[in-house]
């Protein structure tokens, strides 16, 4: 039996940065993930604001020059002033430098799938093929389908899930993402570059499409998308959470003894679908909380008070972002003003936040996008 301070089951970001930032605190962590080296199906897009948090863990990755927005046939360009905009990551790369920055700052990795846990007393035990493992708190950052979740709190309900569902496709160079706006399902699909692949998908509700649908949708882009037409594709598909505002307030982040952070917690923009920024924080600010008196009320209070707040105006925005009435009118606004094509890049790099966004385009004097995001 080995005893921690802290188990951390997952080493996805939120994972690994948690565990870096409690090993360089002095705690002893043990971040327990048998799943590396591997390539996880994700657009692997940081935000400006996700590369702010972790810039000295991760060199590299692709700059993005051009988003093209696309609905109901029309497409806009928009140009992206520098790389500290966008830049797209393999995630098989992304994730294992973060691991790696863990590692270094003294974190316990092990390569190992937890096959279960219990808590007697103040004490979690942590099963593993090579070892139980002891501590009084219990992360859980191992995905939406995690074990740590549907123990400690509730799995999602099929309400709560969006299904992504596409293809990697090889040897295709460009500098560009793709966004393309669906109705019905609504949602929208999207292609970021990686080096050597693309990473296409389309991400609808799971209780209002299937992944053989997604899929068929996401081909169809792809037979019509140029520069990838006529290229082998390998298909993949995994669930993401996609909470509405309700099901938000309904959210408990942790408890007695636990916290769930990224995915695990439904910390995913649920216009958007991006998790990666959600996921560093909720790693900090776990790291943070288990300094207090408090962690778990900490942690609680600051996810609701940071994270839910920006979730639950992304949910309730998100009805109207996609009706066709909306999107076409974005990309006739993309086209003629330069003010909306500020937004729109703001909003894509994170440097938006969804408090103050009807504001700003209402200053930008395009009235009727407003009223079609607001659904009048």
């Amino acid at each position: 039996m080995r005893r921690f301070d802290t188990v951390i089951v997952g080493g996805g970001p939120s994972g690994s940065v948690a565990a870096t930032n409690l090993a360089r605190a002095g705690l002893n962590v043990a971040l327990v993930d048998g799943s590396h080296p591997r390539e996880k199906p994700c657009g692997g897009g940081l935000t400006g604001r996700a590369l702010e948090l972790i810039a000295s863990a991760t060199p590299g990755g692709l700059s993005i020059d051009t988003v093209a927005f696309e609905s109901t046939g029309k497409v806009a360009r928009v140009a992206l002033p520098d790389a500290s905009y966008l830049r797209v990551y393999s995630r098989a790369a992304l994730d294992s430098a973060l691991l790696r920055d863990a590692q270094d700052a003294g974190a316990d990795v092990i390569a190992a799938r937890v096959t279960g846990f219990v808590r007697r007393g103040t004490t979690w035990t942590v099963r593993t093929p090579l070892g139980d493992l002891e501590a009084p708190w219990l992360l859980g950052a191992d995905g939406a389908s995690g074990v740590v979740r549907k123990q400690v709190f509730r799995p999602f309900g099929r309400s709560q899930i969006s299904i992504a569902a596409g293809s990697y496709v090889d040897d295709v160079v460009t500098r560009e993402i793709a966004i393309a706006f669906m109705d019905r399902p609504q949602g929208y699909l999207w292609s970021f570059p990686r080096n050597g692949h693309l990473a296409v998908g389309t991400c609808a509700q799971a209780d209002e499409t299937t992944t053989d649908e997604m899929h068929r949708v996401t081909d169809a882009w792809l037979d019509r998308y140029a520069p990838a037409r006529g290229r082998p594709r390998r298909r993949y598909a995994w669930p993401i959470p996609s909470l509405t505002a309700s099901a938000i307030e309904r959210e408990q982040p942790s408890g007695d003894g636990w916290m769930l952070l990224g995915d695990a917690a439904g910390l995913v923009d649920p216009i958007t679908r991006e998790g990666i920024f959600f996921a560093l924080r909720s790693g900090i600010l776990a790291a943070e909380a288990l300094s207090t008196s408090s962690p778990a009320a900490t942690y609680g209070e600051r996810v609701r008070d940071e994270l839910h707040d920006e979730l639950r105006r992304a949910a309730r925005l998100k009805a109207g972002f996609y009706r066709p009435r909306f999107t076409r009118l974005l990309i006739d606004a993309l086209e003629q003003s330069p003010a909306i094509r500020e937004v729109m890049v703001d909003l894509v790099a994170g440097r938006q936040p969804y408090r103050g966004l009807k504001t700003r385009l209402l200053k930008t004097l395009e009235v009727g996008l407003v009223l079609g995001l607001l659904r009048v």
